[in-house]
């Protein structure tokens, strides 16, 4: 009875622990940008200012892709579904709509969590959930990317929520509504389209319902650009989106990477200045992706995972991938949490995965490593390139060491 007792205690009292750590950090976050208001000269909330101000732009019947809306010359490089979608709000002052971002921002990225949490069958009713939670939210916003997000107002909470919601509708067996979730990630943000490469693990199921969906609500971006202004308005959503695709800036991709560290690319302070250094790294980090790519594809046990791996070498492939884009690589740290926890042993496979990417987690806390400063060392701003590509690596390699000791889900079956 008094071990009972206890238990429950202990259980009380974890709760109790999470919810206030994750209230504390979610006023944390919204505490430290709620003075801000987000204008043409600021940095803090620039991508939100070029969002509000393209919605204006769609409003009055101009176009949002031919007009410059930051200082730095920023431009909507999105689908026209983001500038619609704020349309109803451009009447409200900037400042309580920046407000509301921002408090969105953080309440998807805490669904993000909620809902890996959900695909990966966490249910345990002991003290495991609430350290899950706990890990999810402290990790989430106590994350210098995760920071960088929310300063931006950019859109990538709520693209890594759906793509969550993806997972979880075709863990339970809804190829449509997943396919649908999946193509609706890249309708919000153009990248993302490539995580349909997931279409092709093997053996996935429901292929084609989610094939059929996929391409079916991905044509709702060049719609609504058609809506809008014709084809004009298409071509221009498409200039924009191929334009985002060769920003000068630093990139943590297998071609950003090479770049900045061998070559005088005027972002970065090199390392050594070779082209032939610059090609062979180039090739190896290509074919290292290629290769933890197809090894994901074709081996993996299930969606829950394989997903989040094949988003984590998108980001990796990208032309231009931001340093920021680091939070996608999250889930797949909160997946192995949960694995853990669920063996609920000190020393086991799932614990060494699990632990190296603790580390991951941690080696990306120096700020020196998120900095646009020409003068900052290229070794120093490709370090989150270099972390994300040992936590792909390792989250895949594991995946592959541990499917025959688990029950494969969704039918699947390995040949």
């Amino acid at each position: 009875m008094r071990s009972l007792v206890a238990t429950r205690t202990v259980r009380v009292g974890l709760w109790l622990v999470t919810m206030a750590g994750s209230v504390g950090l979610v006023y944390f976050r919204y505490h430290h940008l709620q003075n801000y208001i987000p204008n043409r000269n600021a940095n803090i909330g620039d991508d939100f200012w070029v969002f509000f101000e393209a919605a204006k732009a769609v409003a009055s019947g101009h176009s949002p892709y031919l007009t410059s809306f930051g200082h730095l010359g920023n431009l909507y490089v999105y689908s026209p579904l983001v500038a619609i979608l704020l349309v109803p709000f451009i009447h409200v002052a900037i400042a309580t709509a920046w407000h509301w971002w921002i408090l969105a921002s953080i309440g998807s990225m805490l669904a993000a969590g909620a809902l890996v949490m959900k695909a990966e069958g966490s249910s345990h009713r002991d003290w495991r959930t609430p350290v899950l939670l706990g890990v999810i939210a402290a990790s989430s916003l106590r994350f210098l990317p995760t920071e960088i997000v929310l300063e931006n107002g950019n859109t990538d909470t709520f693209v890594l929520a759906i793509l969550a919601a993806s997972v979880l509708a075709s863990e339970r067996g809804r190829s449509t509504a997943s396919g649908a979730l999946l193509a609706l990630s890249g309708v919000v943000k153009s990248w993302p389209w490539a995580a349909a490469l997931i279409l092709l693990r093997r053996h996935y199921s429901g292929r084609g319902r989610s094939v059929v969906t996929f391409i079916s609500v991905s044509l709702l971006a060049p719609f609504l650009a058609l809506l809008l202004g014709g084809p004009s308005e298409l071509a221009g959503y498409l200039r924009a989106t191929l334009r985002a695709s060769s920003q000068p800036l630093i990139s943590c991709s297998v071609w950003g990477a090479p770049q900045a560290l061998f070559s005088r690319s005027g972002l970065a302070r090199p390392l050594l200045v070779s082209t032939p250094l610059r090609t062979i790294a180039t090739l190896v980090f290509l074919c290292w992706v290629v290769g933890v790519l197809a090894l994901c594809l074709r081996s993996s046990s299930s969606t829950r995972l394989s997903l989040w791996n094949v988003v984590g070498c998108v980001v990796l492939l990208l032309p231009v991938s931001h340093a920021d884009y680091t939070i996608y690589v999250l889930p797949i740290l909160w997946i192995w949490v949960a694995r853990a926890l669920t063996k609920n042993r000190f020393f086991s496979r799932e614990s060494l995965v699990t632990g190296l990417l603790v580390l991951w987690w941690f080696s990306l806390f120096p700020s020196a490593f998120f900095t646009w400063l020409t003068s900052a060392p290229a070794l120093s701003v490709e370090v989150p390139f270099i972390a994300n590509l040992m936590a792909v690596t390792i989250s895949v390699v594991g995946d592959l060491l541990l499917t025959g000791d688990r029950p494969l889900s969704g039918g699947l079956q390995l040949a």
